[in-house]
């Protein structure tokens, strides 16, 4: 149903399917085409049957008329069908329209009478969004870019010629299509889906007839793309090649490395053998570490920018991401065509960069949740749970404590001063044991302190300095005279004992009822030893 445009070798082709009252206009066109189109539609049909806007991706040339539709189309409820970045861009045509998102509804548009219209995203051909459709009713492929074609001869809208209809893509496809491997992997896509294809409609060049089809699929493939467009005017085709050829190692480089490791060492590789500095660094401004760069002759990332005396080469905005180069000397002058390409290619690492960001906020997310089921929500101290992940070193001491007469503190001023006097008392704690030390809450007003590595002077040293700390906090409005206590028992193992865990804290409990039954208020040890008191 498109017009063709007098001295214009760039045609764009809009097709309609006649389906009752649930037709569809596909890759509606511009405001160049659009009143030709608008009367080739009244002369077959009513436009008030005129019920989705198949939009394959945001360029003008399909979606620049819809405005205008929307003054013209009846139907009451006539949507624009699309994918989500293209209609990020779709919806800046101000038009009036709600949006049919097809990754929303299985790739697929059922129609009345039981006809299907099928879609496949074709990533990066030419628009990251870009996508094609397949009617089963007459197997017809809608494929929008692909296969289209600059037209030297309008008068010819189907063709069976392959070599002339190739003759005319391959310039378009060049030109249009970021590379082989992209284009390739995208037809590869759609044979998968649709093996039976009667006929190619583009939205550019020729219709394709049913007995060249499979042809078509094998020469497109085969088509270098891109290359044309990496250099402005005299163009060195040798050093432009070489630039191909490093676009087309870094695309397999992307289909094949998954660590931000791999990719800066496969990149450290393909520009030093395309003449460019062998040692680079790619770094990623992550959302939540700041800038974080890889090096490809170190193992593991660091938390730095990259080096301010190198080429930066800025590869995306958000979030910003820079490959930098060294040259011999800490100067180079680096290819402008070769630049170039690397910003151009930039669409292509997208995924990979969100991939990266994916990951990290799953680790965010699983670190969360981790820390969440391990941490007493009250004091932020470990856990139960905590304790029994724990591993334990070869000689260690325990300190399990316990506040005195903490139920009067409820009683007496409610459960939200005793929530403060618990807050209070983990700040004891993390202030009064050594660095190396762990501490927990065990439940109530029951704590617990392991010592890696302590002996007995050690062990006891340290609980004192809890027990003399806690009796100096100022609990006035809180607790019965604005003071409180804490008994504690200590219990001890060193490597060469052979007692095990819940041994140690049965010794560490009695010790601990011993201080509650000798007057409160002291260290107990488990050997029946104490300190302290009133």
């Amino acid at each position: 149903m498109g017009v063709r445009l007098d001295k214009d070798h760039f045609q764009c082709h809009t097709y309609f399917i006649p389906n009752g009252s649930d037709g569809v206009l596909i890759d509606p066109g511009s405001p160049l085409t659009i009143d030709g189109t608008l009367a080739k539609l009244r002369s077959i049909t009513d436009l008030g049957a005129i019920r989705w806007l198949v939009c394959h991706h945001p360029d003008p040339d399909i979606c620049a008329a819809l405005p205008r539709l929307g003054d013209i189309l009846t139907h009451p409820d006539v949507q624009v069908v699309t994918e989500w970045r293209a209609n990020a861009l779709i919806r800046h045509y101000a038009h009036r329209f709600s949006t049919y998102l097809v990754e929303k509804h299985g790739w697929c548009l059922p129609l009345e009478g039981g006809r299907r219209l099928e879609f496949q995203l074709t990533p990066y051909l030419h628009f990251p969004g870009a996508m094609v459709s397949y009617d089963t009713f007459s197997h017809t492929l809608f494929s929008s870019d692909l296969f289209g074609g600059f037209v030297p001869d309008s008068s010819v809208l189907e063709s069976s010629d392959a070599t002339y209809i190739i003759k005319n893509a391959q310039p378009f496809h060049q030109h249009y299509m970021p590379s082989r491997e992209l284009l390739s992997a995208g037809l590869a896509r759609i044979r998968s889906r649709w093996p039976r294809i009667d006929l190619i409609a583009p939205q550019h060049g020729h219709i394709i007839a049913a007995s060249i089809v499979n042809e078509m699929f094998t020469a497109m493939a085969a088509t270098e793309c891109g290359v044309y467009c990496l250099a402005d005017a005299d163009v060195d085709l040798k050093r432009l090649l070489r630039i191909a050829e490093a676009r087309r190692q870094l695309s397999d480089a992307l289909m094949h490395q998954s660590s931000p490791l791999g990719m800066v060492r496969a990149m450290a590789t393909i520009l030093e053998s395309s003449g460019q500095p062998g040692e680079c660094e790619l770094s990623v401004n992550m959302p939540i570490d700041g800038w974080t760069t890889w090096n490809a002759f170190t193992d593991h990332p660091e938390l730095r920018e990259p080096p301010a005396d190198w080429h930066h080469i800025c590869l995306l905005g958000h979030p910003a991401m820079v490959l930098a180069l060294k040259g011999e000397g800490g100067r180079h002058t680096f290819d402008p065509d070769m630049e170039r390409m690397l910003r151009e290619f930039t669409e292509s690492m997208r995924p990979w960069v969100d991939h990266l960001l994916e990951d990290q906020r799953k680790a965010v997310e699983v670190a969360t949740l981790n820390l969440a089921a391990l941490t007493d929500p009250l004091t932020g101290l470990a856990n139960r749970r905590a304790l029994a992940e724990a591993t334990l070193p070869a000689s260690y001491s325990l300190i399990e404590l316990d506040l005195d007469h903490f139920k009067d503190v409820n009683d007496t001023f409610g459960h939200e001063a005793g929530d403060r006097v618990l807050k209070q008392l983990a700040r004891v704690l993390n202030a009064s044991v050594r660095e190396q030390d762990h501490t927990y809450r065990l439940g109530g007003e029951e704590f617990l302190v392991l010592l890696p590595e302590a002996d007995r002077e050690t062990a006891l040293l340290v609980a004192e300095r809890i027990r003399l700390s806690v009796r100096q906090l100022n609990l006035e409005g809180e607790a019965p005279g604005g003071r409180l206590t804490v008994s504690l028992g200590v219990s001890t193992k060193n490597s060469s004992q052979p007692c095990d865990f819940s041994r140690l804290m049965e010794q560490a409990d009695r010790a601990l009822y011993a201080a509650k039954g000798s007057g409160r208020d002291r260290v107990c040890m488990a050997d029946g030893t104490s300190r302290g008191g009133p």
